[in-house]
C-alpha cells in the first residue's frame, strides 16, 4: 500500500460574513503540493455537539481510504459553526463563498462546482441538505449522512416521534422565539427540495442520502420521506437504509468509505454505464432470437452468451428490450427518471 500520511492542519479564518474568526481544520492528502495541480474540495460539515475537531478525528479514515484509493487526491476542510447551528443564517454563504475562496487562495484548491462536493453527519447531513438544496449549481455531489431532518412538510406537532429530538430551546434558538413555522421550512430540506426542484435536476447535482434504520433519534423516518420527496419530483439520487445500523457505532466506518466513494465517483463524472454500443452480428442474432419469437416457438438458441457482468451487457440488454420500450413511448411518464408511483395501502 502507498504512503497514505495524510496532513492535518488547524486556522483561524477571518470572515466578513460572519463578522467573526471561524476555527478551520484541514486534511491534506498524501503527497500534497502547493504548487502542485488544482486539487477538488470537499467540504464537511459537523455534526450536532461537535466542532473542527470532527474531521481530525477521521484522520485515520482519510489515510485508509486514499491508501486504498477510495479518495483521489482531494483537499478536505471543516470547520467550527457551533454545537447546535443548524448552520443557520450567514454559514450559508460562509460555506458556498468565503469557504471555497479561502482554501483556494491557501491551498490551491479547486472553484470549479465541478470539483467541489461536500457532506456531512447528522447536523452536518441537515447542513448539507439544506445549503446543497438552495445552492444546487455550486457543488457537484452532496451526501447527507443520517441527517437531522423530519418527515415533514408542515411545522411537526411538538413530543411527537417525528419532532422529540429537537427540544424547544434549539428551535426558538435558532428560528426565534416566539416561533415563525414559516422560518423553519423555509430551512427544510424537504420544502428545499419541492420548491427548487426544476433547479436541482437542472444542475445536475448528485446526491447520496443514507441512514440506519435503527437510528436511535428516529432519523430514518426523515430519510425516507426525503428519498419519497426526491423520488416524486424525478430528482436523481442514490439511497440507503443501512439495515442494523444506529445513529453512532461501528456500522459508521463503512458507511464513511460508501459515501466517499459516491463522491469521488461523482468528481470523476459519475459512473453511468454504455448503453448504445454497436452490437455484433452475434449479439443482433441474440437480440432477434429473444424478442423475435424464436425463444417463444422453442427455436435452437443462439451459440452467443450473454453476459450480463461485461461491459457490453448494458448495450446488448437494451437492444433486447428496445422493442417494447418503443411501445409505451407515449406514455408522458416514459419522459421521467422515475415512476410516478400508486398509494401503497388501500383505503
Amino acid at each position: 500500500m502507498p504512503d497514505a500520511n495524510v496532513t492535518i492542519e488547524l486556522h483561524e479564518v477571518e470572515s466578513k460574513i460572519r463578522g467573526e474568526t471561524v476555527p478551520v481544520s484541514v486534511i491534506l492528502p498524501p503527497g500534497f503540493n502547493r504548487d502542485g495541480p488544482s486539487l477538488p474540495l470537499l467540504i464537511h460539515l459537523h455534526g450536532g455537539g461537535g466542532d473542527r475537531t470532527m474531521l481530525t478525528d477521521m484522520a485515520p479514515n482519510y489515510e485508509r481510504m486514499f491508501g486504498q484509493g477510495t479518495l483521489p487526491p482531494i483537499v478536505t476542510v471543516s470547520f467550527s459553526s457551533g454545537e447546535g447551528s443548524f448552520y443557520h443564517g450567514t454559514w450559508e454563504q460562509w460555506v458556498t463563498d468565503e469557504l471555497p475562496v479561502w482554501a483556494n487562495e491557501t491551498f490551491g484548491s479547486t472553484l470549479d462546482p465541478a470539483q467541489t462536493v461536500m457532506m456531512g453527519i447528522s447536523m452536518g447531513g441537515y447542513g448539507s441538505l439544506k445549503i446543497g438544496f438552495k445552492n444546487p449549481h455550486r457543488f457537484r455531489a452532496i451526501a447527507p449522512m443520517e441527517p437531522a431532518i423530519m418527515p415533514t412538510l408542515e411545522w411537526p406537532e411538538q413530543h411527537k416521534r417525528s419532532s422529540w429530538w429537537l427540544p424547544s430551546a434549539s428551535v426558538e434558538a435558532i428560528w426565534g422565539a416566539p416561533l415563525d413555522p414559516n422560518a423553519f421550512l423555509a430551512d427544510n430540506p424537504a420544502n428545499i427540495a419541492v420548491e427548487n426542484a426544476d433547479a436541482i435536476r437542472k444542475s445536475g447535482l448528485e446526491i447520496y442520502l443514507e441512514c440506519g434504520e435503527q437510528d436511535f433519534i428516529n432519523l430514518h423516518d426523515g430519510a425516507e420521506f426525503l428519498h419519497r420527496v426526491l423520488w416524486d419530483n424525478d430528482i436523481r439520487h442514490e439511497y440507503h437504509q443501512v439495515r442494523w445500523a444506529d445513529h453512532v457505532g461501528l456500522s459508521l466506518e463503512r458507511r464513511l468509505i460508501e459515501a466517499h466513494a459516491f463522491l469521488a465517483a461523482a468528481i470523476a463524472g459519475g459512473l453511468s454505464e454504455t448503453i448504445d454500443l454497436p452490437l455484433t452480428n452475434e449479439e443482433k442474432a441474440f437480440a432477434d432470437y429473444t424478442f423475435g419469437g424464436g425463444m417463444m416457438r422453442g427455436d435452437p438458441p443462439p451459440e452467443y452468451r450473454f453476459d450480463a457482468m461485461g461491459e457490453r451487457g448494458p448495450s446488448v440488454h437494451a437492444a433486447l428490450w428496445k422493442p417494447l420500450k418503443d411501445l409505451a413511448a407515449g406514455d408522458p411518464a416514459m419522459q421521467r427518471a422515475y415512476g410516478q408511483l400508486p398509494a401503497t395501502k388501500r383505503d
